[in-house]
């Protein structure tokens, strides 16, 4: 470093070490852009004058060589840069155009910027007020400006910054600073740049149309359909990477043409997060899932050729307690259907039985919109709540991971899995030649079923000791039985006939075998005209569910109870047994005897209270007296009917209505007794 004739100089090796080219250097000095104080040569070094250095080259020697700070007279700029918290509050909180703030750098850049244009502004007001007060005259404003210019590279040290390095620019920048405040210092690039030449509101609606096609189209095909269409409006022709740029503006406004409905929900609409069901029982989560399992199965064509096929694959049914993602039922079937989520639901219902001692009920039950319409009233039978996902929207379910759980924990390590889905990456499926290799391989059906059998045995092993665990914790409000009459009415087995009611009961035909089933409630025998349809769970026969043909009355039946011939069999429990049935006819009979005395009475009432009806009786029926006489005694009330005649008689007679059971109580039941 040398300084002559007052003008700091750097030597040509400091300069084109780290800081720039020799070719640079050549050429701007050629260009007259450098200025070269002096030549090289004869044992003397080339020197440079750092100040006609170019802004960024120059800002590096100050930074690497901080004695030339002083030299370069800036001290008096230094001393009064503070930084201006108003200023960077106003950059952090700016919102573009288009929504967006502006990135971190910009902000400190431009806080910088006025930081340093007050420190200007404070020196020149100071110096013009010094001035004044003592009557010399000013400095000029260009030497003025020249050497904050010059102070530029020295103060980015602790103020990095964006202002012009000329000293006729600084100057108007300053003059736009005073004028417009601190939104001059924000770039035009972040403002409308991108965005001109698809300016008014018809542009952008067109491109966003054509942006958001069903069909997805490429950006070079998108242009060219603008700018035909702008040919006849006077448009400016776009290119293909202005529609790039077009397509990740309008990100989310297209999404839901481009890509669909589910990838719009699943990527940008907002996600609520939630957490566990606390205990199990709280909500059940259900759906199908095809079982990436292969299998083979030979059907006859047309033209009677066995043909065997060796993609096919089952489907599956799980109902998940989401609790632990436990498969409290599942089914498995050809296909999702109605019939395939009701035999899941009914194995649920089974397996809680076998948990619990008691068929239980989820507080909620969770699905998706598959048969709605025909499966809510099953599902509000196994919950006390239903709660239906959103449609389109995967992410609802808890049980849709699970379906992935179930897939790379079991069915990868088998040699008939087929993989993931079709839109997972190929690199990551099965190797399909090996496949075809191994098809001969694959079990049938009954295999599969088998395979899947041992998966949710494996799943439910896994899982039960936690799950039993939660389970203790359930709160006695939250514990909801299934009643067994509800679980045979919407689960049960039919017999596919009629029954009528026999001495013995219902006689049904269930799995082959004639069997005889019961009622001791005493309205059954009421209903003898019925024919009843039976409904059965074929694992447990001791009770079955009639149902009248209008479906108006239901009445749960027991299995008879077969008692011995001989004494000598009798065994522990038939004298109880017997016992009851003696009960049950007795109350019968007395119930019965009851209702007819009660008859009996209201009818006789009636024909006393009926002049015309007295005497009808006997006129009828030929019962003679205790001396065999039947005219005599006919012929003593007519010829007493004159005297009757001629009476008044006031009688105060009240019925006994059905209500009214302590007046027929007043009657004994043995007086009308048909037993």
């Amino acid at each position: 470093m040398e300084t002559v004739n007052g003008t700091i100089c750097i030597s040509h090796a400091e300069l084109t070490g780290r800081i720039i080219t020799t070719a640079n250097l050549n050429a701007l000095v050629r260009k007259n852009q450098v200025k070269q104080v002096r030549k090289g040569g004869n044992g003397r070094t080339a020197l440079y004058a750092v100040d006609s250095l170019p802004l960024k080259w120059r800002t590096e020697v100050y930074k690497r060589y901080p004695d030339l700070q002083e030299q370069a007279e800036s001290r008096e700029f230094m001393d009064t840069v503070e930084p201006d918290g108003a200023a960077f509050d106003f950059f952090q909180s700016y919102t573009l155009s288009d929504g967006r703030h502006l990135p971190e750098d910009k902000v400190l850049e431009y806080a910088s910027n006025a930081a340093i244009m007050n420190a200007f502004r404070r020196c020149w007001d100071a110096h013009v007020s010094k001035r004044q007060r003592s009557g010399k005259r000013t400095t000029l404003a260009k030497e003025f400006w020249t050497r904050a210019a010059a102070a530029l590279p020295r103060l980015a040290d602790s103020f990095p910054h964006s202002l012009p390095g000329s000293p006729r620019r600084l100057q108007m920048k300053m003059a736009e600073y005073v004028r417009d405040g601190y939104v001059c210092f924000i770039s035009g690039k972040f403002l409308n740049g991108n965005a001109a030449k698809v300016a008014n509101d018809f542009q952008q609606s067109y491109i966003s149309a054509l942006l958001s096609h069903p069909n997805n189209l490429p950006d070079t095909k998108i242009a060219g359909l603008y700018n035909a269409m702008g040919k006849y409006h006077d448009w400016e022709p776009i290119t293909a990477a202005a529609v790039g740029v077009w397509r990740e503006k309008l990100g989310a406004k297209i999404t839901a043409g481009r890509l669909g409905v589910s990838n719009f929900r699943n990527h940008l609409t907002m996600q609520v997060k939630r957490s566990r069901p606390t205990t199990p029982m709280l909500m059940w989560s259900l759906d199908g899932w095809t079982v990436e399992l292969l299998y083979q199965a030979t059907k006859t064509d047309k033209k009677g050729h066995n043909v065997t096929t060796y993609t096919n694959r089952l489907t599956m049914v799980v109902v998940l307690d989401v609790f632990n993602d436990y498969p409290i039922g599942y089914a498995v079937g050809s296909h999702e259907s109605p019939e395939l989520i009701k035999a899941a639901l009914r194995n649920a219902a089974i397996h809680t039985r076998e948990l619990t001692g008691e068929m239980l009920r989820a507080n909620q039950v969770q699905s998706d919109r598959y048969a709605i319409k025909t499966m809510q009233d099953l599902y509000a039978v196994m919950g006390g709540k239903v709660t239906p996902a959103q449609a389109h929207n995967a992410k609802a379910k808890p049980v849709e991971p699970y379906f992935n759980h179930l897939n790379t924990t079991y069915c990868l390590l088998c040699n008939n899995w087929s993989g993931f889905g079709v839109t997972t990456n190929p690199k990551r499926q099965p190797n399909s030649d090996a496949l075809n290799k191994k098809r001969h391989n694959f079990p049938d059906e009954a295999g599969v079923r088998a395979q899947i059998d041992e998966i949710m045995r494996l799943e439910r092993m896994a899982k039960v000791e936690a799950y039993m665990a939660g389970l203790a914790n359930l709160k006695p409000e939250h514990r909801l039985p299934l009643s067994r009459e509800s679980y045979l009415l919407n689960f049960g087995a039919e017999t596919g006939f009629k029954n009528v009611l026999e001495g013995c009961g219902l006689r049904p035909t269930i799995l082959g075998v004639k069997r005889d089933y019961d009622c001791f409630d005493l309205s059954f025998r009421d209903h003898a005209a019925e024919r009843w349809t039976v409904r059965y769970d074929p694992e447990d026969l001791t009770q079955v569910l009639a149902i009248n043909e209008a479906g108006t009355r239901r009445y749960m039946l027991e299995a008879k109870y077969v008692q011995p011939m001989a004494l000598a069999d009798r065994k522990e429990g038939d004298a109880e047994q017997l016992e009851r049935v003696r009960a049950y006819n007795k109350q019968l009979e007395a119930q019965q005897a009851q209702s007819i005395a009660l008859d009996y009475h209201r009818t006789e009432q009636l024909i006393a209270a009926t002049p015309a009806l007295r005497g009808s009786v006997e006129d009828r029926l030929l019962l003679t007296d205790s001396r065999g006489q039947h005219k005599n005694q006919r012929s003593r009330k007519r010829l007493a009917a004159a005297d009757i005649e001629a009476l008044e008689v006031e009688t105060a007679e009240v019925p006994i209505t059905a209500g009214n059971s302590a007046d027929a109580a007043e009657y004994k039941v043995n007086d009308y007794s048909i037993f």
